[in-house]
């Protein structure tokens, strides 16, 4: 049994020996920065404490906009590290891990060369609960 988080109250979510759940999250960030908005931290936080104490496996993928991928090579990977380490410190185990870096081989909107886009300025979130 397999259920979308947006499609089961946030009180409905337990671990459960019958089955689990995926839920996913956009995590955003400024550009050019690695520390998340407060709205990521927020839905981090949210994420995170639906998931704690259970069988999980986590994929983090990060992503910049086009502005920042030529001057700054190394952000999308910093943001993948920023979650990492803040998942880490909420008591997620390192071998619950799986991580991507997308830089921009996959935006939430498509943009031309250079263009700064809020959206695509992210760490991608999957909890797979079982």
């Amino acid at each position: 049994m397999l259920l979308l988080l947006s499609t089961v109250p946030a009180q409905a979510l337990a671990c459960d020996s019958q089955g689990g759940y995926v839920q996913d999250a956009n995590l955003y960030y400024e550009l050019g920065s690695s520390t998340l908005t407060s709205s990521g931290r927020q839905t981090l936080e949210m994420v995170a404490a639906q998931a704690k104490g259970c069988e999980v496996l986590v994929i983090v993928s990060g992503h910049v906009d086009a502005s920042e991928l030529e001057s700054n090579p190394g952000l999308s990977q910093a943001r993948i590290d920023d979650v990492r380490t803040q998942l880490l410190a909420k008591g997620f185990a390192e071998d619950d891990f799986i991580v991507r870096d997308r830089k921009f081989d996959s935006p939430a909107r498509p943009t031309g060369p250079g263009v700064r886009e809020p959206l695509n300025r992210r760490a991608g979130l999957v909890f797979v609960v079982f």
